[in-house]
């Protein structure tokens, strides 16, 4: 079977949350109250406490994904249709790039922008350009001692892999959890204390379809399987369209997990006048996320059920080649679009 990367675009972040400190203090030790290296010794699996017992599900703190300006490190529990994968890295800054710029915000939907900054003279190496045009230091990847997992179930402990200082486990059994366990990830040595952050397992996101079609001046609904009750999973539609443009917009929105989400007929139709480059992609992801403080920034934990899609626009034809074409067309093959 084709293995598929989830399609969760770095810098489309939750806007609007805050990052709080969650430092790991237990017992006054980075270790915790035991001295554990694991902080779990006594109770594997148990969501990562030192007392062995784990946190409720319902009662949990989950504080959402970090600010864009300040996510230092992400990590992804996701389980996908065709496999499942815990991973991650930390840097000690935020590359400007990273840090989208909101077009329009209707309802639950959001169109951003990625920036293309401008610096003259060019940057020197290890520097990179800002968003204000002038040079800044490259962010560096930062090191973040063991990074453990407890609450799936199967044990996860990472070390950094250079270049890159990238944390990955790809043995991890999908689905990785029992849904409704709460999941923590902790830190081991870093650019600051060690810190936890937690996420509940998702149920398993089941699309109505994964066929998209999309239409200027239409309203775009998808429709799923909702969470039980209870549940503090919510629902990431991702749209990108422009993917070769030299701003491309993408499209967020952030619907609460009762089964549909509907994109309005005018931002799509924004989203679309933006530009249509290269062949669309789109996904839908169920997820719950929380954050803490890393170091002068923030560091975040998703878990994941997605699901891609496959996106066609009325009027668009995406391509490789002059014969994937309609009659009368060319393959702009640089745009990937024909014309």
């Amino acid at each position: 079977m084709t293995r598929r990367r989830s399609a969760l675009w770095a810098g489309l972040a939750i806007a609007g949350l805050g990052c709080g400190g969650k430092a790991d203090s237990a017992g006054g030790g980075a270790d915790g109250a035991d001295g554990g290296a694991d902080g779990a010794a006594d109770g594997g699996g148990d969501g990562g406490l030192d007392s062995g017992t784990p946190p409720d599900a319902a009662t949990v703190e989950l504080a959402g994904a970090c600010p864009q300006e300040l996510r230092f490190g992400t990590f992804t529990i996701d389980s996908n249709e065709d496999y499942a994968a815990v991973s991650g890295a930390a840097a000690d800054g935020v590359v400007p790039t990273a840090v989208l710029t909101e077009l329009l915000r209707s309802g639950d939907c959001t169109i951003w922008r990625r920036e293309n900054p401008f610096c003259d003279p060019p940057c020197a190496s290890g520097e990179t350009c800002g968003l204000d045009g002038t040079c800044v230091p490259y962010p560096t990847a930062v090191e973040l001692g063991t990074v453990d997992v407890f609450g799936l179930l199967q044990p996860v402990s990472m070390q950094p892999v250079n270049p890159g200082a990238a944390y990955f486990d790809t043995s991890v059994p999908n689905p990785p959890w029992t849904a409704g366990q709460v999941l923590t990830l902790r830190t081991g040595a870093g650019p600051s204390a060690p810190v936890r952050v937690n996420a509940v397992a998702p149920e398993a996101l089941a699309l109505e379809s994964a066929d998209w079609s999309l239409a200027p001046g239409a309203d775009f609904t998808v429709r799923w399987t909702p969470a039980p009750a209870g549940a503090r999973s919510e629902v990431l539609l991702q749209l990108r369209i422009d993917q070769h443009g030299l701003t491309p917009a993408s499209l967020e929105c952030v619907f609460a997990d009762d089964g549909e989400g509907t994109v309005p007929a005018d931002t799509l139709s924004t989203l679309i006048g933006f530009g249509l480059t290269g062949f669309p992609a789109g996904s839908l992801v169920r997820q719950t996320a929380d954050h803490a403080e890393l170091g002068a920034g923030c560091i975040e934990l998703h878990a994941t059920s997605s699901r891609l899609a496959r996106v066609e626009i009325e009027g668009y034809t995406p391509c490789r080649r002059d014969d994937e074409c309609p009659e009368g067309q060319t393959c702009n093959e640089a745009l990937e679009r024909c014309e």
